[in-house]
């Protein structure tokens, strides 16, 4: 339950700019004791009072925090899960006067559950204003001293969350304190290479570790580490040079404890080690077979960027194996929002999914992660933003206040994935005071004003989804121990196969009954069964036209205003958003199937080859039938057979300069190789690649590029017998780039087919409606 929060600023409680107003608790806390009355003016105005009720959370373990928190009365137990544990413990209890939250001044996500033990008043103090109020008192080495006190105090919270101290006595975490260092790296920093020596453990207050061995330009990944693991003990222990590298993957946040106090505590613990290592060692042997499968069973590897999918709470993932590049999802961002805020374009990727229609999918997938916002839990377009615009509500959804974005674009330049863009601002959006950039901040905000984001609703195949990686992607799940989500996705819509098959045989059987009637003589187009036919073809064709009505109708048709409470991230038990364009796609067919039907019914196909309004209708009618079957089929086996041959998802625009750049590297890669090689591109990865029946050989083959290298490697390796393999440098590249080239063509035919469809569809079927329109005119007109 969140908790209810007073006005901004206790002075505005009581009616003054006093910090009296404050309960006296407050500033005879230790922590602000020191501070002159400017500071605690300054402090009072920008805090705020939050009241707690018995059992009432202040704030969870792992939200973000950028406040931390007197308690003015009450108290308030902190309490934490350490590695290891299935349990929550309690940290420490909190009392009037005591701080909590500090973990906020050292830049971490909360390490802490905060529960009031009674009905408790906190006062919650933003850090940057504390900082600067501080230092504008005038007195540094006071704010030197609260500022030293706040992380003392976050580090000791932090200890206090690691399985590494849990059998620590109090005298042995003074020592840790005095001897730690915070130390934050960058993602892709590395913080010690392979061959350094070694001179400190490691805990992981933050963020994700890699633990890898390069191979050459091969990088071999041993492990993830994540918060409240530890690492480089072994080295130090052994007394050794590092054996592997340690990289951060993302943002991450370290305590370093120096070499003597290692030993210090190893030797009067000597069972303390061993046994943390036990508990690590079986959650990397686990991560160990996950890698090694993966990395054997799969195309493309979705763990290269873990720490992507360990901090993203809302994944925007297109299945690539039903998508139909249709382009109807940034079509429909654009119409909500006034440009697209998602891009078609990211890494593709193959993962398990919890699918819509089973309890799980075990199949791998070929899935694409675009370029759009994913609701990190510890954002760092949040952090950078210097006028507080970004924010994040109870549900994790992260928003940006357009009223208080000046355009500057930090936050887009923090984004490490580029989720974020600059764009004009609208004139009717409200603009801060003082600006001087005329554009600004647009990312997903999972259309907060609506009842779910516009480019899952209006997908036609329903290919795209929102996802948590961490309890919906099997393969991250098993990877950081994870529990899978207890709401299964069985609510989304089902493919309407078994719709589409009933009508086809309800189809099949109007027309040969219409057809055996006509043939004998029993049936006349104006009179009769098959009259009545006519008259409800006419009724299909006008519910075939309405399908493009939504579709094309704009958010009207499938967005509606979300209920104030509500928030856009899903979780919990909230039912999942589903595309609502899917059903009818599905219905289309099926009407459009029980409508060739009734045409035949109605009247076969005119023997007297005169040129008729009639038999007009009838050539239009059957070429937009066989378009809008031939678009439905490319729908539903093209999409597969693309996703198994493209490197990229690649767009109609992309593959203009696609030949030419990757001949270009692949001319590049033979400069400079063995003879061998040489010869070997030039007697068969040439004429492979310049095969005109190439393309349709990889199409009827099945195989996907990964198993067309390996063919490939296999005839070379056929034709060498064992031979030259020290002069093969390089080969490898070739190989795969020379797959990637005749894969090129058959991806363009495909997508050609999937989008040349439509719209001889949509030609034909205007022409057939206005047809059908004088035709019913016509036939009106004839007296009976």
């Amino acid at each position: 339950m969140p908790s209810s929060d007073h006005t901004h600023g206790g002075a505005r409680d009581a009616g003054s700019d006093r910090p009296e107003a404050w309960p006296p608790a407050v500033f005879d806390a230790p922590l602000l004791r020191g501070l002159d009355e400017r500071a605690r003016r300054e402090i009072a105005g920008a805090g705020r009072l939050r009241s707690l009720s018995l059992d009432e959370v202040a704030y969870r373990a792992g939200d973000a925090g950028d406040a931390f928190f007197v308690v003015a009365s009450g108290r308030v137990a902190l309490r934490a899960t350490r590695r290891g544990d299935d349990r929550d413990t309690e940290v420490r209890t909190a009392a009037a006067g005591d701080v909590i939250g500090e973990e906020a001044v050292v830049g971490m996500s909360r390490r802490t559950t905060a529960v009031a033990l009674a009905p408790s008043v906190l006062v919650e103090i933003p850090v940057h204003l504390f900082r600067r109020a501080a230092a504008r008192s005038g007195k540094a080495e006071i704010a030197e001293r609260l500022e030293r006190a706040l992380r003392r105090s976050a580090t000791r919270d932090l200890l206090s969350t690691l399985a590494f101290t849990r059998d620590l006595d109090s005298d042995d975490v003074e020592i840790l304190l005095d001897a730690v260092s915070h130390r934050h790296f960058e993602r892709g920093q590395a913080i010690y290479r392979t061959g350094d020596p070694a001179a400190e453990l490691w805990l992981i207050a933050e963020g994700m570790v890699q633990i890898q061995t390069e191979d050459g330009d091969r990088i071999h990944v041993r492990a993830y580490l994540t918060r409240g693991d530890f690492f480089g003990d072994v080295e130090l222990d052994e007394g050794r040079c590092r054996a592997a590298s340690a990289v951060a993957s993302g943002a991450t946040a370290l305590l370093a404890v120096p070499s003597k106090t290692f030993a210090a505590l190893a030797r009067k613990h000597p069972d303390l080690i061993p046994r943390l290592r036990r508990i690590t060692g079986e959650h990397r042997a686990s991560q160990e077979a996950v890698i090694a499968g993966h990395a054997r069973n799969h195309t493309a590897h979705i763990f290269r960027d873990l720490y992507r999918l360990q901090v993203a709470r809302s994944l925007l993932v297109i299945d690539l194996e039903t998508c139909a590049r249709c382009g109807h999802c940034a079509w429909s961002c654009a119409d909500v929002h006034g440009v697209s805020r998602l891009v078609r374009r990211g890494d593709k990727v193959r993962a398990r999914v919890d699918d819509a229609e089973q309890a799980a999918q075990e199949a791998p997938r070929s899935l694409l992660l675009p370029n759009s916002c994913q609701h990190c839990e510890s954002p760092a377009c949040m952090i950078e933003c210097p006028t507080g615009a970004i924010g994040k509500d109870t549900g994790g959804e992260v928003f940006i206040r357009d009223a208080l974005c000046t355009g500057c674009g930090a936050c887009a330049k923090a984004c490490p994935w580029e989720n974020i863009a600059m764009a004009p601002r609208p004139a009717a959006a409200p603009r801060p005071g003082g600006t001087g950039f005329a554009d600004i901040a647009v990312k997903c905000d999972l259309c907060r004003d609506y009842d779910g984001p516009a480019c899952v609703k209006a997908c036609p195949t329903g290919s795209i989804f929102r996802v948590n990686p961490a309890e919906e992607i099997a393969d991250v799940r098993d990877l950081l121990g994870g529990a899978r989500r207890e709401q299964e996705r069985a609510s989304a819509p089902r493919s309407g196969a078994a719709l589409v098959a009933g009508s086809a045989l309800a189809a099949a059987g109007l027309g040969a009954a219409g057809l055996s009637a006509h043939a004998r003589g029993g049936a006349r187009p104006g009179e009769g069964a098959a009259f009545a036919a006519g008259i409800a073809a006419a009724v299909g064709m006008a519910l075939l036209l309405l399908y493009a009505v939504p579709k094309r109708a704009g958010r009207w048709a499938w967005m509606r205003p979300r209920r104030r409470g509500d928030t856009a991230v899903e979780g919990g038990d909230a039912a999942p958003v589903k595309s609502r364009l899917r059903p009818q796609l599905a219905g289309h067919l099926a009407i459009g199937l029980v409508t060739a039907g009734l045409a035949l019914a109605h009247a076969p196909w005119p023997r007297s080859g005169r040129p008729t309004l009639g038999a007009a209708l009838h050539l239009v009618f059957w070429a937009t039938a066989a378009a809008g079957a031939f678009t439905a089929l490319a729908y539903r086996l093209a999409p597969r057979r693309l996703a198994r041959i493209e490197r990229t998802a690649a767009l109609p625009e992309d593959f203009s300069a696609a030949r030419r750049e990757l001949l270009d590297r692949f001319y590049r890669e033979v400069s400079g190789r063995s003879d061998l090689v040489k010869k070997i591109v030039e007697k068969i990865l040439v004429p492979y690649l310049q095969s005109p029946l190439g393309p349709l050989a990889l199409l009827a083959s099945g195989r996907g590029l990964r198993e067309e290298e390996r063919a490939l490697r296999a005839r070379i390796d056929a034709v060498l017998e064992g031979r030259g393999a020290e002069r093969l440098a390089g080969l490898a590249e070739l190989i795969r780039l020379a797959v990637e080239l005749r894969a090129l063509p058959a991806q363009r035919a495909l997508l050609a087919a999937l989008r040349g469809g439509l719209p001889a569809h949509i030609i034909t079927f205007g022409v057939a409606a206005a047809l059908l329109v004088l035709h019913a005119m016509t036939a009106a007109s004839v007296p009976r």
